[in-house]
């Protein structure tokens, strides 16, 4: 095991703790050989069952001839690479979780590895200890997906769902998560969308047979949400959380991640705290939905046991599992840009109060084509800061994007509109 942080603690602790089922399942033991960190002499490990071997140097696990599998939990995106090609190049089953390495080089490892003839793991790179990929690779193989759904970052949908449940700021929620260490000091990778970009690029794979350059996924974060949007929610009937989609569309692949106002009804609505949920549409086996603990070591921990236990089932077997990402042959993503996309949509406007406000909005939203559905103000608010909201009926995007710029440069204006599409769930 190379890397010994939160995931790779995590997966000691499972591995050293669930020791005798997993015997129980294959017959044969699992035996841990060697631990690498770059930290590994500063680190408590005396709670280990039995010792084992310490070093700093990961080329010492690749190119010991006893070991059989090589787990990477180091996170860095060229280290984990260098370690990939080092493992399968010296015949090692290989073990990661970085969603990155599979998201921009997955094809290229599986490649290696048939070559190699050794197998990957990767489950634990999408939904933490939820086995997503394993449920579209194994158990729903035979299905035709049209579109998969899923809430893929715990950490925002922690804030987003405590900014519900209690009427809390974005930035009160965000501190709560950071002290519950569902959050890290930084959380831009988390907030803006970034993680769930990774991950939604890798279910598209598994689901149709498509790479996606990670790069082409457009994707918006939370950091803009405010409680007053929940109210309006409510009274839509919806709620907010943040979004990661692949559909197909008339034979083009339509893939983002985004804040959306989803039905109150939906499965993916009662997806709160530092949960994760995936929504697959199939053709013939209809909606299934897939929840579980996204985040923290042990979850996580459980998806590397997992991977091992079934490379090491193919070990005694005598076989491998070269298609980890469920295709052997695939077909070139044709993405459809995210601004042609049809929408209705929620757009949250907030102002200096003063007569011919709406009367201007309406102009503008009519010069690009947009139709009004509804509009919505709540009582009792600022003059000097008054939210009230337009629900827009289906246009494409750009025209929509269009309008936004041309009313966030009205003179009344307090701040830049918001704009979340409605969701069309299954």
């Amino acid at each position: 095991m190379i890397g010994i942080g939160t995931v790779g603690t995590g997966a000691l602790k499972v591995l050293t703790g669930h020791g005798r089922e997993v015997e129980r399942r294959l017959g044969c033991k699992v035996e841990l050989k060697t631990l690498c960190s770059r930290t590994i002499y500063s680190k408590d490990l005396s709670w280990l069952p039995r010792p084992v071997k310490l070093t700093k140097n990961w080329k010492d696990v690749v190119s010991d001839p006893e070991i059989d599998i090589v787990v990477e939990l180091v996170g860095e995106l060229s280290t984990a690479r260098a370690i990939a090609h080092a493992a399968i190049n010296a015949g090692k089953h290989f073990v990661t979780a970085s969603k990155q390495l599979v998201a921009e080089h997955g094809m290229e490892l599986v490649e290696r590895a048939d070559r190699a003839g050794v197998n990957l793991g990767i489950e634990a790179c999408v939904a933490g200890g939820t086995p997503i990929l394993h449920a579209i690779r194994e158990g729903l193989a035979g299905e035709h997906f049209s579109a998969v759904y899923g809430i893929l970052n715990g950490t925002t949908n922690y804030i987003l769902t405590e900014m519900e449940r209690r009427g809390c700021s974005y930035g009160d929620a965000l501190v709560e998560a950071q002290e519950k260490g569902f959050a890290e000091p930084d959380p831009t990778f988390d907030v803006e969308g970034y993680d769930a970009r990774y991950k939604i690029a890798i279910l598209a794979m598994l689901c149709f047979g498509q790479p996606v350059a990670v790069e082409s996924v457009p994707a918006e974060g939370i950091t803009r949400i405010e409680r007053v949007d929940f109210a309006y929610a409510h009274r839509l009937g919806r709620t907010i959380r943040l979004i990661a989609a692949a559909r197909r569309r008339y034979g083009r692949l339509e893939i983002f991640v985004r804040p959306m106002m989803i039905p109150r009804t939906s499965q993916l609505a009662a997806v709160t705290g530092a949960v994760n949920g995936v929504l697959l549409a199939g053709d013939k086996a209809g909606d299934t939905m897939v929840t579980g603990r996204g985040a923290g070591g042990e979850p996580t921990g459980v998806a590397v046991v997992s991977d091992i236990v079934q490379i090491a089932r193919s070990v005694v077997s005598g076989g491998t599992n070269a298609t980890p990402l469920g295709y052997r042959h695939w077909h070139p993503a044709r993405v459809v840009s995210d601004a042609q996309h049809e929408v209705a949509a929620y757009l949250r406007l907030v102002v200096h109060d003063k007569p011919g406000i709406l009367a201007r909005v309406s102009t503008v939203l009519a010069r690009h084509r947009i139709n009004i559905d509804s509009v919505l103000q709540e009582p009792l608010q600022p003059k000097e800061r008054m939210p009230f909201v337009m629900t827009l009926e289906l246009v494409k995007e750009k025209y929509i994007r269009s309008a936004v710029e041309e009313i966030a440069r009205l003179p009344f204006m307090a701040q830049r509109p918001l704009m979340l599409p409605f969701a069309d769930l299954p």
